[in-house]
């Protein structure tokens, strides 16, 4: 099983983005009255949440599949994106369990089996 950003393309790719092989920067939308962002919003860890939401942004950014959490066959961890990011990684282990759920759905747990099968 891995990670990956719902919808990564629709989101996070622009016009400026979409060439580029290396990135360095994200596009990231700005709206605050989504349904995903207020159940973020309102949840008791928010910071911790928002904040492994960013940096696993940043981080899904920078794969050879823009958008998933793997790396030559390998998945990231929570423990992987606290080592890259220098922050704990309970808050990437908050995150896996919180933003999937279907309130929020930002990542989604895909079955490595399945990958074939998916977008």
């Amino acid at each position: 099983m891995f990670y990956r950003i719902k919808d990564w393309d629709k989101y996070f790719e622009v016009a400026q983005s979409r060439p580029c092989k290396k990135m360095s920067w994200v596009a990231v939308p700005n709206r605050h009255d989504g349904s995903g962002y207020t159940t973020v919003a309102d949840h008791p860890r928010k910071c911790e949440l928002f904040t492994a939401w960013n940096l696993i942004l940043q981080v899904a950014s920078k794969m050879p599949t823009r958008g998933v959490l793997r790396k030559d066959g390998k998945n990231l961890t929570a423990q992987e994106l606290a080592k890259r990011t220098r922050y704990p990684k309970e808050i990437f282990e908050l995150a896996f369990k919180v933003l999937v759920e279907p309130e929020i759905d930002w990542l989604e747990c895909v079955d490595e089996d399945r990958q074939a099968l998916d977008p």
